[in-house]
């Protein structure tokens, strides 16, 4: 497998992963607001809900074996995922570009960015996703679903157009009810060959575009 040897890059994602393990009780917080109203972003916004270290070096060996470089993400958070991306990204010599709703996450996030050594390899789009994703160059590479789930089909067909053989849909948290939607939808499709990834956050979901 392939993994990130860039020093600076290994001790942001050292210390990012660190502080998400340690925020039980924030993530309690947010989700417990959930309880007698549907969850907004903004009740994140102190979250970090990030993938996993070892999703994280899955996907940068899948993107860095694939040699990719068109690579998108909805849902950056404070940059966690992003940054296993932008490290593939600079190997490839690709792109990342990533959408987050939250301005506070934005501006953390690109404070990490820069700490890991990568906002030149990384765009982040602050704002709704359906709108700052809407104009991506076509003939993407790689699409990480990591947002709020009830835009990952929406957001999916507005992509679509975009996608060349052989893009990569990676899908995270695709075990929750929120995510059917979009998996029913890869699954009865003859464009998309899918597959579930075993993880240890509980199930993520690879397909693969075969237009």
């Amino acid at each position: 497998m392939t993994t990130i040897k860039d020093p600076a890059t290994q001790k942001t994602l050292s210390r990012l992963h660190q502080e998400a393990a340690n925020q039980s009780l924030i993530l309690l917080k947010g989700l417990t607001k959930g309880i007698f109203r549907k969850l907004k972003p903004e009740d994140m916004e102190e979250a970090y809900i990030p993938i996993s270290s070892r999703q994280g070096k899955f996907i940068f060996d899948l993107l860095v074996k694939n040699q990719s470089k068109n690579i998108i993400e909805f849902g950056t958070s404070f940059g966690i995922s992003t940054i296993y991306l932008g490290a593939a990204a600079k190997l490839t010599g690709g792109k990342v570009i990533t959408s987050e709703i939250l301005k506070s996450k934005c501006e953390v996030a690109r404070q990490n960015f820069t700490e890991a050594g990568l906002s030149d390899f990384i765009e982040i789009r602050e704002g709704d996703a359906m709108e700052t994703l809407k104009d991506l160059p076509a003939d993407i590479d790689f699409l990480l679903l990591d947002g709020w789930n009830d835009l990952y089909l929406p957001l999916l067909k507005m992509l679509e157009p975009k996608f060349k053989s052989g893009t990569l849909i990676y899908t995270d948290n695709a075990t929750f009810r929120s995510a059917k939607p979009l998996l029913d939808y890869l699954r009865s499709s003859n464009r998309y060959d899918s597959k579930p990834v075993k993880d240890d956050k509980g199930g993520s979901d690879l397909s693969r575009y075969v237009g």
